[in-house]
């Protein structure tokens, strides 16, 4: 990934909540399961946005706000996965979706600079979730 889309990102490693207590083996399970598409839905969406790709980011962008959230009131399984997940990975879940939905509506609108704005919140949220979660394993 270009150093340039990585850049908006390094002001939000200060935040305070980027230590979070590391995910038991169950909860890693579920989210591996739940977010297989997630990786290849990234890489798509980096390149859409670089490219000004106004169209095919706008529709990364709505299936990456679309996806089913793990919740720990969905289904039967909530009570485990309540169990399973923190708090803070469901906050940061719920940013990446509303992060995601804001470009959707910047693509729509064609305007490259709140594209690029709006991706880099979203790209904020991803390293976040990521420096807190997968870094611990």
């Amino acid at each position: 990934m270009p150093i340039a889309l990585l850049l908006p990102t390094l002001a939000f490693a200060g935040e305070k909540h980027l230590v979070a207590p590391p995910l038991s083996l169950r909860a890693r399970a579920i989210v591996r399961e739940r977010m297989a598409n997630h990786s290849k839905q990234m890489t798509a969406l980096v390149w859409a946005v670089v490219l000004i790709d106004f169209a095919e980011t706008a529709k990364l962008a709505n299936a990456i706000a679309s996806e089913p959230r793990l919740s720990p009131s969905a289904g039967p399984s909530g009570a485990e996965l309540n169990a399973a997940l923190p708090p803070r990975f469901l906050e940061l879940q719920e940013k990446l979706r509303t992060s995601a939905h804001q470009l959707q509506v910047t693509a729509t609108l064609h305007d490259a600079a709140a594209m690029a704005k709006s991706y880099g919140a979203l790209a904020e949220t991803c390293v976040t979730c990521h420096h807190a979660y997968i870094s611990k394993q």
